[in-house]
């Protein structure tokens, strides 16, 4: 993302000349232009959501703020969190989780000029009537492409049936969580789920979700859902198993590829600990144009962007007992991946456009208990800092 002087257009009222934030990204939660990392920080059991803004000289972690326990506990955070909700210009951070005491589910942390305010309570979505307190996680997308943030959440079927309804809620969103607007559709999976993965808002791109079969720790299908004017698709593309997944445009050729890959998670009840060689340590590509390919040998987590600033998307993939890989995006497609050199051992966390120099960095998370996030090209490590350096 490169900086701009002219307001943003996002479908949501503003006009040139208004107060609006030159940048309008998603991913942008201060408005200044440079992309912003939003992550959970910290071990398992002590996780908290942090924000560490982009600068010239890329991610500053003095300059950011690690939301505190006691207003916000935060779970299942990933890919689908960032979005301007309001159309505000500013990015909005989409979390799952709840303040003590307090039932859990999708609430909001809004972006201003100074960032997410770490210790102001997060604004829980008002959710439908059909859906209890707890919803799902929830993700955010633009599911009818009119440059609107909208939000995709399981809830309980609104027709008595057995399986979780596909509710989303299109925005824009007012500063009290309510939606200008909601539909309900049948689980695409025929069953319950709760784990989703939505393509980028970028601009007004109607932007696809996988909806992912149920699992108890192993790796299913999920359902690839196409997006336009009039929503999601009530039916998608049946995808190989594998619970990592990325969009992009890995081959430049405009259209949205996917690439499904095996996360690592096994389920650990006896018979069921392994999984088929079509599975295993797999990465599936889905292009836009029907091709498909597979890459075997690493599993973990997804990540994508265009780290090498050719237009075309790249992809980071491994980190769970393998290490991580960066496939390059070419005219034919994703090419075989390699080693990112000062990053022995990680897990993908993130991409985005840190340092405003027109390509994305690629950021792991690395170290005992996820203490380190180290920021790379791609191809050797740049910078690295110490989670605890991020204030709080």
């Amino acid at each position: 993302m490169t900086p701009t002087g002219s307001p943003a257009s996002t479908g949501s009222g503003a006009t040139p000349g208004s107060t609006r934030p030159a940048s309008g990204k998603a991913d942008d939660v201060n408005g200044d232009g440079y992309a912003d990392l939003v992550a959970e920080f910290g071990p398992a059991d002590r996780r908290r959501l942090g924000v560490v803004h982009g600068s010239p000289q890329g991610l500053a972690p003095s300059k950011g703020a690690v939301v505190p326990p006691d207003t916000f506990t935060s779970w299942l955070i990933g890919g689908g969190t960032r979005a301007d909700l309001d159309g505000d210009g500013f990015g909005d951070v989409l979390g799952y989780g709840g303040p003590p005491d307090q039932p859990q589910g999708p609430h909001v942390l809004w972006g201003g000029p100074d960032g997410i305010a770490a210790t102001a309570s997060p604004t829980p979505v008002r959710l439908p009537a059909t859906s209890g307190a707890a919803s799902y996680r929830a993700v955010a997308g633009d599911f009818d492409g009119d440059g609107a943030a909208d939000m995709a959440m399981a809830t309980p079927p609104k027709s008595g049936g057995l399986a979780a309804d596909l509710t989303v809620l299109y925005g824009p969103f007012t500063r009290d969580g309510a939606a200008a607007r909601s539909g309900v559709q049948p689980s695409p999976t025929g069953r319950d789920f709760w784990r989703m993965t939505a393509d980028e808002i970028d601009g007004r791109r109607a932007t696809a979700l996988i909806v992912h079969q149920a699992d108890d720790g192993e790796q299913t299908s999920g359902l690839l859902l196409a997006a336009g004017p009039g929503g999601l698709a009530r039916t998608g593309r049946k995808l190989n198993p594998g619970m990592a997944a990325a969009f992009g445009d890995f081959d430049g050729d405009g259209a949205r590829d996917v690439a499904v890959g095996d996360d690592g998670s096994r389920n650990n009840e006896p018979g069921y600990e392994t999984e088929p060689p079509s599975v295993d340590r797999t990465l599936t590509v889905y292009y836009g144009n029907g091709r498909q390919a597979a890459f075997k040998g690493t599993s973990g987590a997804a990540v994508a962007g265009d780290f090498d600033g050719d237009g075309r998307d790249d992809l980071a993939f491994g980190g769970a007992a393998t290490a991580p890989k960066v496939f390059w995006g070419a005219a034919g497609g994703l090419r075989a991946g390699a080693a990112v050199a000062g990053v022995a051992e990680g897990v993908p966390l993130a991409a985005g456009d840190y340092d405003g120099d027109g390509d994305d960095e690629l950021v792991f998370v690395t170290g005992k208990e996820d203490s380190v996030v180290v920021v790379t090209d791609g191809r050797k490590a740049l910078t690295r800092f110490d989670t605890a350096d991020v204030p709080s």
